[in-house]
């Protein structure tokens, strides 16, 4: 509830920072002086700012939560088999051949199970497969030696 509420007193800030901007533009006919191409490059140069601030915190948020178990449902049936076919240590045309697909799709699979997981390449996302086999290892099976 207190997101929300600093999301809207944000919101209305900016909102009013902006009228307020128009109104002092509107008394000092600023407009007169400039013509639209200027005004459209503000704009731009704004949201261009915006968008980068906006990336920065969501992937700061992304990060600071590491590779886990619990992403690893969030991966569909195709994308776990290929993340199993990595594991095995198979390479890009093996999986395709394997999948009965082409390669590129191969590629796209794997570059969902790198953005889900949150990794950078094919020894970050075997970790969290190894991770995921450790977690459903039952504590009920025997030991190794017997």
């Amino acid at each position: 509830m207190a997101r929300l509420f600093k999301i809207a007193l944000i919101t209305g800030l900016a909102t009013a920072g902006v009228i307020t901007l128009y109104e002092l533009s509107d008394q000092l006919l600023v407009y007169r002086y400039f013509t639209y191409q200027y005004y459209i490059a503000a704009v731009a140069i704004i949201a261009l700012a915006a968008g980068i601030v906006l990336t920065n915190r969501y992937h700061k948020n992304k990060s600071e939560s590491g590779p886990g178990i619990a992403k690893i449902d969030t991966l569909t049936s195709k994308e776990l088999r290929v993340l199993e076919l990595i594991a095995q240590g198979r390479s890009n045309k093996e999986i395709a051949a394997l999948n009965y697909v082409e390669l590129s799709t191969v590629k796209t699979h794997i570059n969902n199970i790198y953005f889900k997981l949150g990794v950078k390449n094919r020894k970050d996302a075997i970790k969290a497969h190894q991770q995921l086999l450790d977690s459903q290892k039952s504590t009920l099976s025997p030991p190794v030696g017997i």
